[in-house]
This record gives structure tokens, sequence and C-alpha cells, in this order.
């Protein structure tokens, strides 16, 4: 093993299963922008580093948000159960509340879980109402 157990190879795993995933989606959006608009910025007079900030950017900046949220959203909940499993965090204590039968304990983590996913959520909507 090169890092061994608890939070270290949970945040390597979830940065580099997110590296991946956001890296594709973002060249997908990339691709799907309209060439015609990075043609007449370009027919400006616009440099690339112009071109790219005026025209792709724009086009792509509500794809590109809504796919780091949902990245997001999805690595707050895998960190829960990788937490379970042995890399320490919320999903540890939600294992310990349940092993020593502190139902308390339990029914206050999976309401702070809930809060946050849904603070997360609450970000995402108002971010895609700015970016729009």
């Amino acid at each position: 093993m090169i890092v061994g157990f608890g939070p270290v190879p949970g945040v390597l795993a979830l940065g580099f299963g997110a590296i991946g995933l956001l890296s594709k989606l973002v060249a997908d959006s990339i691709e799907e922008t309209d060439v015609r608009v990075q043609d007449a910025v370009r027919a400006g007079g616009a440099n690339r580093a112009q071109v790219y900030f005026a025209a792709t950017l724009r086009q792509t900046a509500p794809a590109m948000i809504a796919h780091v949220m949902y990245q997001l959203d999805v690595n707050i909940r895998a960190s829960t159960l990788l937490g379970i499993v042995g890399a320490g965090g919320v999903g540890y204590w939600l294992l310990q509340a349940h092993r020593l039968q502190q139902f308390d304990v339990l029914a206050l983590l999976i309401i702070n879980i809930l809060v946050v996913v849904l603070i997360v959520e609450g970000l995402a909507l108002y971010m895609r109402k700015v970016i729009r």
C-alpha cells in the first residue's frame, strides 16, 4: 500500500475520479459550442485567449458549473460511504454511532449530511440562475 488507510486514500480516490469525469464532461461541453460565435469574435480581431474567454467559456460556463456542482454533490455522498469502509470522516462516526446504538447521534449525523447536501443543491440552483 502506498498511502495506507484513513482519509488520504479516500481523498485521492474521490479526487482522481472527479478529475477524470470533469475533464471528460468539460471537453464534451467545449466540443458542443457554436463555432460561428467563435468565428465572429475572431473576425472582429480577437486573439486566441480573447476568443476563448469571450465565446467559448461564455457558452460552456453553465454546463461547467452544473458539472462541478454535480460532482461536489456526488463526492459528498460518496465520502460518507468511504468513511464507513475505513476512510474516516462522517462515515466513520455514523458506523460508530450505529455500533454503539447511539441513535440520537446517528440521527443528528444523518440530518447534518442531509443539510449539507441541501445547501450544495441550493448553491447549485443559485449558480445556475446567476450564470444564465
